[in-house]
């Protein structure tokens, strides 16, 4: 399954690219789930209050109250790994839209060809960097979180509190044991019994805790410290 989000300001294009991405996922024999925005800043607060989990976003690039590139910036500092496509009528724009780092560049125009192979190849690095998740149970809800989103977890009076790097704290009705083994994830670390973390937000560490780059800092027992340095140098590169 890929999730994608398409913004554009004219429904008629929506519409459009909505039509031609089922095309050219029935073609890719692959599955994908579209949420359509009409509006920059709606997509822009889906992403900064978790409402909206998604591997890829087709976005226009001319739209008249934030324009796209608007759009790209404040996605990039939210999600920098989002696969992120331009598609716009105007190609002078292309220039100015490489400082957010897109992975391709749509014409509308030619839109039936150029989206078909944006699809394709927004897939085969989906599959190359095979981005894992895991769906917890909260008292409300059910959760789809990438394992990247996950900065620790920590058992929290009967339950283990997930905290994401956005600063959501997720509780479930879990072990730290049940859930370290659902994730199954090398890049999760026990610092104690009670607390793991994940190496990619370790910014430092000494033989009694760890710091992570929001600042936080998270007790390492003295059982657990050579364990933990090591995921750690493994992960740093030695």
């Amino acid at each position: 399954m890929i999730n994608i989000a398409i913004c554009d300001d004219e429904q008629e294009f929506l519409d459009l690219i909505r039509g031609e991405l089922f095309k050219a996922a029935e073609k890719l024999q692959i599955t994908i789930e579209t949420c359509p925005y009409t509006d920059g800043n709606r997509l822009v607060e889906s992403f900064c209050n978790s409402e909206g989990k998604y591997d890829v976003v087709f976005l226009d690039i001319d739209m008249p109250d934030v324009s796209g590139l608007e759009v790209a910036k404040k996605l990039r500092m939210t999600e920098p790994e989002i696969i992120l496509i331009f598609v716009s009528a105007h190609e002078q724009y292309v220039f100015d839209s490489i400082e957010y780092n897109p992975f391709r560049y749509i014409r509308k125009d030619r839109i039936e060809k150029e989206l078909f192979l944006a699809l394709k190849a927004a897939n085969t690095r989906l599959e190359v960097e095979k981005v894992r998740y895991i769906v917890v149970k909260t008292e409300f809800s059910e959760v789809r979180l990438k394992h990247s989103d996950i900065m620790y977890f920590e058992t929290a009076t009967r339950k283990v509190g997930i905290h994401l790097k956005n600063g959501e704290v997720l509780e479930v009705r879990k072990t730290i044991k049940e859930l370290y083994k659902e994730l199954n994830d090398e890049h999760f670390i026990k610092t104690h019994s009670g607390c793991a973390v994940n190496v990619r937000y370790i910014e430092r560490f000494s033989s009694y805790d760890v710091t992570l780059d929001n600042g936080e800092q998270l007790i390492v027992s003295r059982t657990r410290i050579k364990d933990v340095k090591k995921a750690i140098m493994n992960y740093w590169g030695g």
